[in-house]
């Protein structure tokens, strides 16, 4: 494609990075070490056309011409220090001992090409910079002197000789242009140049040479100016020189420009140069495609170029005229602005010499040549009248074919650099005002090229194709740079009103607004579908990077300039849809890059906070805005805070910002303070009038201060407001995040609260504390609003608890305070003051901090103006009027220690000071407060919170009031706060050893809770104290306390107690080595102590602890060695007991009984533990009477250890038979079942039991005796004598087997009474349970025939026991009805026991089958069929017993039940209603046994129980009405159906059928009720009155429950209801006709009628409440079916504030109607609401 073609084919892709354009990314660019790589001046530049390896070397180019500029800069110290600056990766092998030296390499020229000369002004800047170089310069703002004296050259003349010839450019443009050549020019003279501003002597020259004169001329121009200022000129003259010298300048310094270059027409050829190897960040892999031909050299003409190709066109006559576009900041429209100024017509510069430093001059002249440069370069783009294009300079690029022509993204940087050093060295004044409208109009051509970019879609570049998006980079890249250069314009010392106009403020901020939008915003969110944008990411990224500057500037231009309303809001606008954009949570999945995006939002945080600052009348607007946009932020806490704090750790962006608003809005402005210099008076000479004007003064400045603060405090109100409200509206897992919201901002808030550049976080946080308080007092807030001031106020508490315990060297401040504290306030006060005014010079985020800061201060002094210490607060108030007054008090001020450090821990003790610090108290009474509210959760909450407060410091529980609330809690109604108590007390009991003693006892009383996790964390704390103290008698009663969880009914709870047990009592002496017996023997003794406290305690501790020692045995509960361990410790306990037992004396305090107590529990539990000599030791016991007492344990000992321990000389056996024998008709009861099986064990191991059968005949005979009186009917009364003997019997028929020895019968002559012994006994016994026996005989002899059955069990079945327990059963006597019970409880737990034992003895339920169970011939199965036909046969008679009162008898009988149920030998169903109507009782044990049972037959028999629950609805009903006090309140009546609903709920198919069961039998027959008798029906009524108040009561948890109620309520309403309707308008009509005599007969049907009417209204009213009581509509009322409606399991819930119980009308509860008036009412009202019904239907 030929040059001409090209030129016409539009905007040219750039080309691919090649070697050398890659090059000028690095530091290489300039320096290159000798010999380490090739030449880069060899290096060929590559264009698309040609590679590396095609171009022959003859016509190779120069590539690095832009660097040979800086090899001719000056090395001054300045450009090394630069360097070296911004090098840090080349700074250690720049130093290395062995560095190669660096050579500054100077491309060769081609020597082949003809000579032309080149008229070259001494303004034309140098080549255009590398990337490096670039971010060199765009990252430094450093100063060059100029040292040369600069000369204007003189201006070219209308009629030049070569007109044709234009100017040569030497900025380059950012992508490439073809090559061209150079012809060589003569050589350059070695000597110094006459003058500088003459061109003839360079015109003929190359380029090098060119370079290398001008270097010479150079160093004889300086030496001219060091000898003309060591001569002083005059300052006229001076200002001259400095004023025409023009410098080029270059972002790594100042380079020497082509000057004193004449003109030499003669030898002016057509020309062109080699284009810098420089490329644009915009690249393209498709340029490849297009562009692969080799570059071909054009013939010396005119040729015309693409984008960004450099051209030498000809010029354009005198008259050409200007066509471009026109700026706003320009007024004239087609006046060329070409600047061809005559020697006495250039603008003058108005600065004289004495104002301007050669610094100052350099860059003032470097600036303006390179904006005339950019103007001539403008004038020679246009088109002149004859229509005749010239070609484009370097310095532009192609916008689009409608477009002026771009200033190139160099030349862009080079202007935006001159810019930023013109304003540093403040000359930017002394531009042309002309110049810098002309500057804004030509870069506005890019911002409205780039702004007529049409994002395609929603997603921005995401929908757009590869050439859109290439296309869309380029022109963003340069109108961002534009953006730079006019916001630098505006940025100026400048008063101008034309520099900052409207209409381009406008222009650039749509264009940002625009450019985030369309860009950035669609692309911050994850990584997703951006495949065709990955080539293009670090192009965006840089984009990204330069729109960050411009928002930078953009905040800078906001705090000098006014802008106008609408840019202030498109600012808002999009600077708040940035910050609130959803990014990516990982680095990885950011398109943009995570950093890349915070630093974004920085920005526009800054923009938000500069407009807020500035513009008083968009804070309300702002803060708004940014509130109503919580919503989108993230509520994860490790994506939400991604602003890092200076001093470390992270908040939240948003924190950030509303912070500096706050303290923004609170921010004293010096330039409102119009003060009457009352900081300059003396004050020990001030005169009456100007005491007068202090006074005004500081009433001014406390005015202003405070003023501020109330609006500070409006503003942080707005914002608590905003987040609690709706945060009270949401919750933690609801769709609205603002409750996780306000707990970050809670958290925020806290994290930067003793930071002192966050002062506004105590305002915050200080309101928003108030606002919780006022949450948790008041009443009308629900709970979830409750929790959550609760849950707010103790992560405060915890802050403020924190800040009290800091060390209290920070005095307060009163009205009384000292002079001394008042100065170390000041003190502390100040060095913060002062540490705040340093951070802002250096950080503009601290300017919200300082004046925050300043006006809080002086409003907290201010409150103290008047008492003791306001001569001392007045001193520091005249500190801060003369601070705000003069900027410079800061130099004057200086403190030793202003480390971030040193500042943080004088700004805690500043923080005392202020009022959050002094609502800890407050706090904490809100704490206690909810402590004894109503609400339960309100209470949990509220442990909860305090054990946060606990937790930073245990010392709290010490204080009366904590510990008041704390105990009160242990004993708490609720078991969740029981659990909540236990919890706290457990963490910090054991820290506070007062506190242990007073809680111990609530504690061990919490062992017993009804909640299970209440009990497990008791007994873990529990077994914590114990080890914890010393104290036995703690030890004891917390050990007995732990023994009785061993019968708990949670097995988790049973299996933690006997684990802790163990540790605590058997368990193995860690703390005491082997050696050290005297410690052993002493830990021994103290557990001794213990179990003796325990045994004593109650008989049932005595059992638990054997229990406990039993299963120490069980090996298959724990290792062999565990057991070991524990058998050696009771061995240990027992040898001591017996010694203790030898030695005892009536001076021991423990007493001897205690002592065979406890003994007589470890014999029981194992005989291994005892040896035969120590029962020899208790043989004189048997025969002590004085021992009477410790008899029972003595028998027990022997009975348990005698069979086992190994032999015993019979003489011992024989002595102790006949102790035994001697006192048998002594022992009391409880001895005789001890000592009778001893006699049986004792005359086993003898093998004589004829002993013992004497015995027993002699009993016989002494029992007959009395048998003639009893049949006469003179035993009456229960003789003594006769209960012993039916005892004796009874005890020896049990346990002895003496049917061997027949012959006593008739030594006793017995003969005829009986086969055997045991059959005599059982004939003697009963005779004596005859009817007219005496009470107290007959129930002796029913125990004791009991007694002989249960050993015996098939006598139960023998029709002469059954007729004798069913007349026991059927008498009015209900204490021996109670004897008969107990029995069969008796018989029931020794079977169990005994088939305990077998399985024990089998090893576990993995043995083989007994096959003679299966077959029916076994003992144990005769047994078990005993058991069940006598439980089916009785059965119904122990029911009634067990609901006929709720006295012991009728407890007994419960536990009869219970032993029933648990053993299967009764149908569950026949067992259901009784256990349902159990769960009423007023006997807590009784409804909790009876609820444990239900719910077990409900998890086993689900499907086989669900039929009997409406039997045990009526049965509730007569077992309330018959067996409990009717007095009882009757609200606990409407809840009696609770415990039964709360069983069954988890089923969703049993609860739907008992509430149908349940409704169904609500309804009746209208016909048959008005006929029947009048009871029948009034106590269907009753029973419908009961249900409907019960069922109202119900805790339904699903929407379908209340549903499915309120539908079958209408099935009976609408069948049964309209029937009643009709008889009542029937009535009616009948009664209307009848005369006086018949309506009377009629009462009867009214009576019945009215019960009718009245059982209707009972159901109506439960359908009403129900609706109510969940707010159930009727339109979903009307539309439920049961067998069409989906399940619906979505949760529902009572409404709060709601009475649940139902207030029946009177008349519905009433059960007599005999008052016709009444009656004839209740028709009327019922049929009025019938009748609407119908309507309704």
């Amino acid at each position: 494609m030929t040059q001409e073609n090209r030129s016409n084919s539009g905007p040219r892709i750039p080309v691919p990075v090649t070697l050398n354009n890659a090059l000028q990314y690095t530091a290489f660019t300039s320096v290159t070490p000798v010999g380490s790589v090739p030449s880069l001046a060899n290096i060929p530049e590559i264009t698309a056309q040609t590679s590396i390896f095609q171009l022959p070397e003859q016509q190779q180019i120069q590539s690095r011409q832009t660097f040979d500029l800086l090899n001719t800069a000056p090395q001054s110290e300045q450009h090394a220090a630069l360097i070296e600056s911004h090098l840090h990766s080349l700074r250690g092998y720049l130093h290395t001992p062995d560095m190669q030296p660096l050579n500054f390499e100077v491309p060769a020229v081609f020597s082949s090409l003809p000579t032309i000369h080149v008229p070259i002004p001494a303004h034309v800047p140098s080549f255009g910079l590398g990337k490096f170089s670039e971010r060199l310069m765009i990252e430094s703002d450093v100063s060059f002197q100029y040292s040369i004296e600069r000369r204007e050259p003189p201006p070219l003349r209308s009629g030049s000789d070569h007109p044709d010839i234009p100017l040569v450019n030497i900025l380059r443009t950012v992508q490439d242009a073809p090559s061209f050549q150079v012809p060589r020019a003569k050589s350059v003279p070695t000597q110094e140049p006459e003058a500088v501003g003459h061109y003839d002597e360079l015109a003929t020259l190359s380029p090098q040479e060119t370079l290398q004169g001008v270097n010479g001329k150079l160093q004889g121009v300086q030496h001219q100016i060091k000898r003309r200022k060591m001569e002083k000129p005059d300052k006229s003259v001076a200002a001259k020189q400095a004023t025409h010298a023009p410098q080029a300048q270059t972002r790594m310094g100042t380079l020497p420009t082509l000057t004193d270059v004449n003109n030499d027409a003669g030898q002016l050829q057509d020309q062109r140069l080699s284009p810098m190897p420089q490329e644009s960040i915009l690249d393209s892999a498709q340029q490849q495609k297009n562009l692969n031909a080799e570059i071909s050299v054009q013939p010396p003409q005119t040729p015309s170029y693409a984008i960004s190709e450099m051209s030498f066109a000809k010029p354009c006559p005198s008259s050409a005229t200007s066509h471009g576009s026109e700026s706003p900041a320009v007024e004239s429209e087609s006046v060329s602005m070409k600047r061809k100024y005559p020697d006495d017509s250039k603008p003058a510069i108005t600065t004289t010499s004495d104002e301007l430093t050669s610094k100052a001059h350099a860059v003032l002249d470097a600036f303006q040549s390179l904006i005339d440069t950019i103007f001539q370069a403008d004038d020679n783009s246009e088109k002149d009248t004859s229509g005749v294009e010239r070609g484009l300079s370097t310095l532009w690029v192609v916008g689009g074919p409608e477009t002026e022509p771009l200033l190139a993204n160099d030349a862009e940087i080079r202007l935006e650099g001159g810019l930023r050093r013109a304003i540093a060295n403040k000359i930017y004044h002394d531009v042309p005002l002309d110049d810098i409208l002309r500057l804004q109009k030509i870069c506005m051509r890019s911002i409205r090229n780039a702004s007529e970019i049409a994002w395609k879609g929603t997603n921005g570049l995401i929908d757009c194709q590869d050439s859109e998006v290439f296309t869309a980079i380029s022109l963003a890249d340069n109108a961002l740079k534009a953006c730079k250069t006019i916001t630098r314009t505006m940025l100026g010392d400048r008063e101008e009103k034309q520099i900052c106009s409207e209409d381009i403020m406008k222009e650039i901020v749509d264009f940002v607004s625009n450019l985030l939008e369309g860009l950035f915003i669609p692309l911050i969110p994850a990584l997703t579908e951006m495949d065709q944008l990955m080539p293009y990411k670090k192009l965006v990224v840089g984009i990204a990077q330069e729109t960050i500057r411009v928002l930078n500037l953009l905040y800078q231009l906001l705090a000098v300039q006014d802008l106008s309303e609408s840019v202030i809001t498109r600012l808002e606008f999009f600077s708040i849809n940035i910050i609130f954009a959803e990014n990516a949570t990982k680095e990885k999945d950011s398109y943009l890059g995570t950093s890349s995006v915070e630093n974004l939002r920085l920005a526009t945080m800054d923009i938000l906070a500069q407009v807020f600052s500035s513009y008083p009348s968009q804070r309300t607007f702002v803060l708004g805005e940014i509130l109503s946009s919580l919503e989108k932020l993230p509520v994860s806490r490790l994506t939400a805070r991604q602003y890092r704090l200076v001093s470390g750790g992270n908040i939240q962006l948003v924190t950030a910002l509303i912070l500096r608003l706050i303290q923004t809005a609170g921010s004293i402005d010096s330039r409102n303070l119009r003060l009457s210099g009352s900081t300059n008076f003396n004050l020990e000479t001030m005169t009456a009038e100007e005491k007068e004007i202090e006074v005004k003064d500081r009433d001014v400045f406390m005015q202003i201060c405070q003023k501020c603060n109330a609006e500070a405090i409006k503003s942080s109100t707005d914002v608590v407001n905003f987040l609690v409200e709706r945060a009270m509206k949401s919750t933690k897992s609801g769709d609205a995040p603002y409750r996780v919201l306000l707990d970050l901002f809670t958290e925020d808030f806290i994290t930067v609260l003793g930071y002192p550049e966050w002062p506004g976080a105590e305002l915050l946080l200080r309101c928003l504390t108030m606002h919780m308080i006022g949450c948790a007092n008041g009443e009308t807030y629900g709970s979830q609003v409750n929790s959550m001031s609760l849950d707010l106020l103790g992560i405060i508490g915890v802050k403020l608890l924190s800040l009290r315990n800091y060390p209290a060297t920070m005095p307060d401040l009163t009205s009384v305070s000292s002079k001394k504290d008042v100065e170390k306030i000041d003190s502390i006060a100040s060095s913060i003051l002062l540490y705040l005014h340093k951070s802002q010079l250096v950080d503009s985020t601290a300017k919200s901090s300082y004046g925050y800061f300043f006006s809080t201060w002086a409003s907290l002094l201010g409150n103290f103006l008047e008492g003791d210490s306001a001569d001392a607060i007045l001193v520091s108030v005249r500190k801060l009027i003369r601070a705000v007054s003069d900027n410079s008090w800061a130099s004057k001020e200086d403190f030793a220690d202003d480390s971030p450090a040193a500042m943080k821990s004088k700004y805690d003790q500043y923080l005392k000071l202020l009022p959050l610090w002094k609502l800890y108290d407050r706090v904490m009474s809100e704490i206690l407060r909810a402590l004894d509210h109503p609400r339960i959760v309100s209470r949990t909450k509220g442990l909860r919170v305090l054990g946060l407060l606990l937790a930073k410091d245990p010392s709290i529980l010490g204080n009366a009031n904590v510990m008041d609330s704390v105990s009160s809690r242990l004993r708490d109604s609720s078991p969740q706060v029981r659990d909540a108590a236990v919890d706290i007390v457990g963490k910090y009991i054991l820290v506070k050893p007062e506190v242990m003693k007073k809680l111990y006892p609530i504690l061990c009383e919490r062992a017993g809770d009804t909640g299970t996790g209440v009990r497990r964390r008791v007994v873990k704390l529990l077994k914590d104290v114990y080890t914890a103290t010393e104290d036995v008698e703690i030890r004891a009663q917390i050990g007995d306390r732990l023994l009785r969880r061993l019968e708990d009914s949670d097995p988790g709870v049973v299996a933690l107690a006997k684990k802790t047990l163990e540790e605590l009592l058997y368990g193995p002496t860690y703390s005491l080595s082997e050696a050290d017996e005297l410690g052993f023997r002493t830990e021994i003794n103290t557990r001794i102590s213990i179990l003796l406290q325990i045994r004593d305690k109650s008989e049932s501790s005595a059992r638990l602890v054997q229990m406990l020692t039993l299963h120490v045995f069980e090996e298959s509960d724990g290792s062999a060695h565990t057991v070991h361990q524990a058998q050696r410790i009771l061995k240990a306990i027992v040898e001591n007991l017996f010694e203790a037992v030898i030695d005892w004396t009536d001076t021991k305090k423990t007493s001897l009984q205690s002592l065979f107590g406890l003994l007589s529990v470890f014999a029981v539990a194992s005989r291994s533990l005892f040896e035969a000599d120590q029962l020899v030791a208790l043989q004189s016991y048997l025969d002590d009477t004085k021992a009477d007492a410790c008899t029972f344990y003595v028998l027990l000992i022997f009975r348990n250890v005698l069979p086992g321990v190994g032999s015993f000389r019979p003489k011992f056996l024989i002595e102790v038979q006949q102790s035994l024998l001697k006192r048998l008709t002594k022992f009391t009861l409880k001895e005789l079942s001890e000592a009778v099986p001893c006699l049986r064990d004792i005359s086993n191991m003898l093998k004589d039991t004829r002993r013992l059968a004497v015995t027993t005949g002699s009993c016989l005979k002494s029992l007959y005796k009395f048998r003639d009186v009893l049949l006469r009917g003179q035993l009456t009364n229960a003789d003594p004598r006769v209960v012993r003997l039916l005892h004796l019997l009874g005890h020896l028929g049990r346990y002895c087997s003496l049917d061997s020895h027949k012959e006593i019968l008739e030594e006793q002559a017995l003969k005829g009474k009986g086969r055997t012994l045991s059959e005599a006994i059982i004939l003697a016994l009963q005779i004596f349970t005859r009817p007219n026996a005496a009470a107290g005989i007959r129930r002796t002899a029913v125990r004791n025939l009991g007694m002989i059955a249960i050993a015996n069990p098939r006598l139960f079945l023998e029709p002469s026991i059954i007729k004798i327990l069913d007349a026991a059963l059927d008498s009015s006597d209900m204490d021996l009805k109670d004897t008969v019970i107990k029995m069969f409880n008796e018989f029931l737990a020794y079977e169990q026991a005994r088939a305990d034992d077998a399985v024990k003895k089998r090893g576990g339920s993995d043995k083989k089958v007994d096959v003679a169970v299966l077959q029916g011939g076994a003992k144990n199965f005769s047994a078990d069929s005993v058991c069940s036909s006598l439980m089916q046969l009785y059965l119904d008679r122990i029911l009634a017993i067990a609901l006929g009162s709720e006295d012991e008898r009728a407890f007994a009988a419960i536990l009869l039940v219970e032993r029933i149920v648990r053993q299967g030998y009764a149908n569950p169903r026949n067992c259901i209603p009784v256990l349902v109507a159990l769960e009423t009782s007023s006997r807590p044990v009784v409804r909790s046994l009876a609820l444990e049972l239900h719910q077990t037959l409900h998890e086993k028999h689900e499907s086989l129980i669900e039929g009997a629950y409406l039997e045990g609805v009526r049965t509730v009903l007569d077992y309330n009405r018959r067996a409990i006090d009717p007095k009882r309140d009757s609200t606990r009546l409407d809840e009696n159906l609770k415990p039964l609903y709360s069983v069954i709920k988890s089923s969703r198919n049993t609860r739907k059928k008992f509430i149908g069961a349940v409704t169904k039998a609500m309804d009746f027959d209208a016909s048959k009720f008005v006929g029947e008798q009048l009871d029948s029906t009034i106590n269907h009524l009753i029973y419908v009155s009961y249900c409907a108040r019960n069922i109202a009561c119900l805790d339904f948890s699903t929407v379908e429950e209340p549903h499915h109620t309120v539908y079958a309520l209408d099935q009976i309403i609408g069948s049964t209801g309209m029937s009643v309707l009709y008889m009542i308008t029937d009535y009616q009509n009948q009664l209307s006709q009848l005369g006086g005599t018949e309506a009377n007969a009629k009462s009867a049907n009214l009576q019945g009628l009215t019960v009718c009417c009245a059982t209707l209204y009972a159901i109506w009213q439960l359908r009403q409440h129900i609706k109510k009581l969940y707010n159930l509509s009727e339109q979903n009322c009307r539309t439920y079916q049961p067998s069409k409606s989906a399940k619906d399991t979505r949760p529902i819930s009572k409404i709060s504030g709601y009475d649940e119980h139902l207030q029946l009308e009177d008349f519905c509860l009433q059960e007599a109607f005999d008052n016709d008036g009444e009656n004839i009412a209740i028709l009327e009202r019922t049929k009025y609401i019938l009748a609407a019904l119908d309507n309704f239907l």
